[in-house]
C-alpha cells in the first residue's frame, strides 16, 4: 500500500504544460506511421455526409426515373448521374460548401469536372463549375440512403425509416 502511494505521489511531481505552451509533438516511429494507406479508399471517410444520397431536380424523377430525368446518386466515392459515371477524386471544403473534383467516363471518353455542393436540410444546390457555373437545385429523394453520423451515439439505436419495432417477448 505504501509503495502505491509513493508511486502515485511521484506522478504529481511532473509539471503540466500550460495551455499557451503546448507540448512538443511526438516523433516516435509509431506516431509517425501513416494512419491510412494512400489510394482510392483514402476518400471513404472524407467529405460531407450531408451530400450522400439520391437527389433529383423533380420529385417525380425519384419514383419514375427516365433517361435524363433520373436522379443523381452520391456516395463518398461516386457521383452517378444520367450519362455521367464519376469517381470523386477529391473533396475540398469552401466557405459555402464543398468542391468535388470528378473523374468521369462520359460516352466512353475520360473527362474531369468540378462541382460545388451546398445543402440545407434536404435541398442541395449543385453548381457545375466547369459548365459556366450552371446551378441546379435538387431535393433529396424520399427513402434516400444517408451516410451514418459517427458523431451521433444514438445513430446505432435508431431504426430505419418504416421499420417496426418487433413485439416484446412475454416474460417467462
Amino acid at each position: 500500500m505504501v509503495a502505491a502511494i509513493v508511486a502515485l505521489a511521484a506522478c504529481g511531481d511532473q509539471q503540466v504544460n500550460p495551455p499557451n505552451e503546448p507540448a512538443a509533438p511526438l516523433r516516435t516511429p509509431d506516431a509517425m506511421q501513416q494512419v491510412e494507406a494512400k489510394g482510392p479508399s483514402s476518400l471513404a471517410s472524407r467529405g460531407p455526409r450531408s451530400f450522400v444520397g439520391v437527389w433529383a431536380a423533380n420529385p417525380q424523377w425519384c419514383a419514375r426515373p427516365q433517361g435524363e430525368r433520373s436522379p443523381i446518386t452520391l456516395t463518398p466515392l461516386r457521383f452517378e448521374a444520367y450519362g455521367h459515371n464519376c469517381d470523386i477524386a477529391s473533396i475540398d471544403e469552401t466557405g459555402s460548401g464543398y468542391v468535388a473534383a470528378l473523374r468521369c467516363a462520359t460516352q466512353g471518353q475520360a473527362k474531369t469536372e468540378r462541382v460545388h455542393m451546398t445543402t440545407t436540410g434536404d435541398v442541395m444546390n449543385l453548381t457545375y463549375i466547369d459548365r459556366d457555373m450552371t446551378t441546379v437545385k435538387l431535393a433529396r429523394c424520399p427513402g434516400s440512403p444517408r451516410a451514418p453520423d459517427p458523431a451521433n451515439p444514438l445513430e446505432k439505436m435508431m431504426k430505419p425509416d418504416g421499420a417496426e419495432t418487433p413485439p416484446a417477448a412475454p416474460p417467462s
